[in-house]
C-alpha cells in the first residue's frame, strides 16, 4: 500500500493549501475559494469519504510593491468504516512571497490549525454478542469507550519557488511543505502516548505551451509520512477554446500514476475565473482483489476573484 496516514487527493494539484502553506496568495488574482471531495474504495463494505474547501486572498500592503502577502483558512474532514472515524481540520494559512528577481519569486507559508478525532460505535458489533449460536444484538458488549473524541492542534510550514513568463505562458512551481511539525498525540486512552507522524511533501508543476493553443501540464507529488510513502506524476493536456480576454475557455484531460497503488485519468473545464475538474482512479495494487479495480471518482471546484484595480493601485510588475 503506498498511502499515508494523512488524506490524499488524486487531483493534487488542485488542493495547493493542503500541501504547502508557501502556496496561500501564490495565483493570479486577488481571492481564490477551492473545494474537492473523493470518494475512494465504494464497493468495498466501508467506503472512505473526503472533503477539502478553503478560502484564500491577497491581503494588499502598498509598501510591499511587487511582493505579496496571503492569507486564508481551510477545512478537511474525512470518514471512513462501520465506527465513522473522522478527523476534521480547521486551519489558518499564511505566506509571504518576496520577488527575487523579474521572473522568480520565493514564498514562506505558515499554518496553524485545530482538528478533532472521533468515532461511533452504533454500527459497531463484538464478540461478547454471540450467545453461542447466533448474533445478538440485545447482549451487551462489555466494552467500555470512556472517549469517543479528542481535539489536538497542528502547526505546518513550508517553502515554495514561483518562476513564470506571463507573455509567454510559462509558469512553474515547486516547494516542500512539512506537516504536523509538532506530532500531536493520537490516542483515545488518556495513558497511551501515540503521536501522529510528520508528513513532508515535495510539490512541483508547470505549464510549458507546445503550440499557441495546446499547454502540456505535469505534476509530481512526492509525500513521506512515518513509514508511509506516496509518489503521483502525470500531466494534464489543455486545449485553449478561447483565449480572448473575459472570456477565456479550455479544456484538459490527462493521466496520472500513483506508483505501487493507482492509475488515474483526469479532465476539466476552465472558463474565465471558474475550474471544475473531475478524476477516477483505477487500482492496481493487491487491494484491487476486493476493490475490483475500482478506486474512486474526486471533484474539484476553484473560482478565482480578480479585483478591478484603479490606476494608483495598478502595478507595473504584476506577478501571477
Amino acid at each position: 500500500m503506498c498511502w499515508s496516514q494523512d488524506i490524499h487527493f488524486t487531483q493534487f494539484w488542485n488542493v495547493p493549501l493542503y500541501h504547502n502553506p508557501a502556496l496561500t496568495g501564490v495565483y493570479s488574482g486577488d481571492m481564490r475559494m477551492v473545494a474537492n471531495y473523493r470518494n475512494q474504495w465504494a464497493s468495498v463494505p466501508v467506503p472512505y469519504s473526503t472533503f477539502h474547501g478553503s478560502f484564500e486572498q491577497k491581503i494588499p500592503i502598498k509598501r510591499l510593491g511587487n511582493n505579496v502577502l496571503g492569507g486564508g483558512i481551510l477545512l478537511n474532514h474525512d470518514q471512513a468504516g462501520d465506527s465513522k472515524l473522522s478527523r476534521t481540520n480547521i486551519t489558518l494559512s499564511s505566506a509571504y512571497t518576496h520577488q527575487l528577481s523579474k521572473k522568480h519569486f520565493l514564498s514562506g507559508g505558515l499554518q496553524i490549525g485545530i482538528a478533532q478525532r472521533r468515532f461511533q460505535t452504533d454500527d459497531l458489533t463484538f464478540d461478547n454478542q454471540f450467545n453461542g449460536d447466533v448474533f445478538d444484538e440485545t447482549l451487551p458488549t462489555n466494552e467500555l469507550f470512556t472517549n469517543k473524541s479528542f481535539i489536538f492542534g497542528e502547526l505546518n510550514a513550508g517553502l515554495n519557488w514561483h518562476f513564470q513568463l506571463s507573455k509567454k505562458g510559462i509558469s512553474a512551481d515547486a516547494g516542500i511543505g512539512l506537516a504536523r511539525i509538532n506530532k500531536p498525540r493520537q490516542s483515545f486512552f488518556e495513558h497511551q502516548d501515540v503521536r501522529l507522524a510528520r508528513r513532508m511533501s515535495i510539490f512541483a508543476k508547470a505549464n510549458i505551451p507546445i503550440t499557441p493553443i495546446i499547454d502540456l501540464q505535469p505534476a509530481l507529488l512526492l509525500q513521506r509520512q512515518g513509514a508511509y510513502s506516496e509518489n503521483v506524476y502525470g500531466t494534464n493536456i489543455k486545449y485553449h477554446l478561447s483565449k480572448k480576454t473575459g472570456n477565456e475557455i479550455s479544456v484538459y484531460a490527462g493521466a496520472w500514476h500513483r506508483i505501487g497503488d493507482a492509475l488515474a485519468f483526469s479532465a476539466g473545464i476552465d472558463y474565465f475565473n471558474l475550474r471544475v475538474g473531475i478524476s477516477y482512479d483505477i487500482n492496481i495494487s493487491p487491494f484491487k482483489t476486493a476493490t475490483n479495480g475500482a478506486g474512486g471518482p474526486e471533484i474539484s471546484a476553484i473560482y478565482t476573484i480578480t479585483k478591478v484595480q484603479s490606476l494608483e493601485e495598478f502595478k507595473s510588475c504584476p506577478i501571477f
